[in-house]
């Protein structure tokens, strides 16, 4: 029997929002597809979160009953897999209802989906800006066109960068993801050298590393327990980030973070273009460390 997750309710939001404000817009995830993930999903399909889009009388009594709870001074976060798939006179309404009701908010973010980018037009991304959308995270996961293929990620490179530049064009900031490891061994040297390229065609205001993790719930794991994917050391993970680092493009001044506990390192930096040499050097250490190398995969089932 299926266990059917309400929409209302809130599965994830990033690391960054530990602190913020949850607002529930969406359940799920609109694709719901990618060989990797088991966020809205097992891969027997006993346990779903559907998609759906909350009515927006039930979103603006959420936004009310923060306002009587003094929910005031906070970052708000839009929850759900990919809010920006919501009409946008919807969000609209909504971003406004949040700066009406509730004072000195410190940012208004979301999830999102290229699709959901691409799908919007240059003057609907400009009309969630003027409402105060201040940022959107969006998982990149690789730069190779094949990988995301074959992960069914439902994009490609090229609409990647078409819907970054629109973001950042739109005066939203643009988070990114980037999932090491992601390509497995055979395809790693692909995956970094496309993964550069893309994000030196965005330069988005901040990218995020994150470690590719396999549980059993999600399609990839048979993949990997045919031996069809390799999965990475931590060495090589790190190995993987530090050949991205090096490979970027001098235009790019993007805000790194390691932010995550399935990293294997957790270096950052405020700009990427000044800070370049002493990440590559500091991931150098790692990487050379014996201790680094002798180091088993942490192989999390729980993120």
């Amino acid at each position: 029997m299926t266990e059917t997750i309400p929409i209302s309710r809130i599965l994830f939001r990033p690391p960054v929002e530990a602190y913020s404000l949850l607002i529930a817009v969406t359940g799920g995830c609109s694709w719901n597809r990618c060989r990797f993930c088991g966020m809205y999903k097992t891969r027997d399909y006993q346990t779903i979160q559907e998609y759906g889009i909350l009515p927006l009388d039930a979103v603006l009594k959420q936004i009310d009953e923060a306002a009587c709870h003094n929910y005031h001074g906070f970052p708000v976060f839009l929850a759900g897999g990919n809010a920006t798939s919501a009409p946008t006179d919807y969000l609209v309404k909504v971003i406004n209802y949040i700066r009406l009701r509730l004072k000195n908010v410190q940012r208004v973010s979301c999830y999102a989906k290229s699709l959901d980018i691409l799908r919007k037009s240059e003057t609907e991304m400009k009309e969630l800006s003027r409402a105060g959308l201040d940022i959107v995270y969006m998982g990149l996961e690789s730069g190779s066109s094949k990988i995301l293929r074959i992960m069914h990620k439902g994009t490609n490179a090229e609409s990647m960068i078409k819907a970054g530049k629109k973001v950042l064009n739109a005066g939203i900031k643009l988070s990114l993801y980037v999932l090491v490891g992601l390509g497995g061994k055979k395809y790693s040297k692909e995956h970094v050298i496309e993964t550069a390229r893309v994000l030196t065609e965005i330069n988005p205001t901040i990218f995020r590393f994150r470690t590719l993790h396999v549980s059993q719930t999600v399609p990839l794991y048979d993949d990997i327990e045919s031996g069809e994917f390799e999965l990475l050391s931590p060495v090589e993970c790190i190995k993987e980030e530090r050949d991205i680092i090096a490979n970027l493009g001098e235009n790019v001044t993007s805000e790194v973070y390691n932010d995550h506990m399935n990293n294997y390192c957790y270096l950052d930096s405020k700009n990427i273009k000044n800070d370049r040499e002493h990440f590559i050097k500091a991931l150098d250490l790692y990487i050379n460390d014996p201790q680094i190398q002798k180091m088993p995969r942490k192989n999390l089932t729980v993120m």
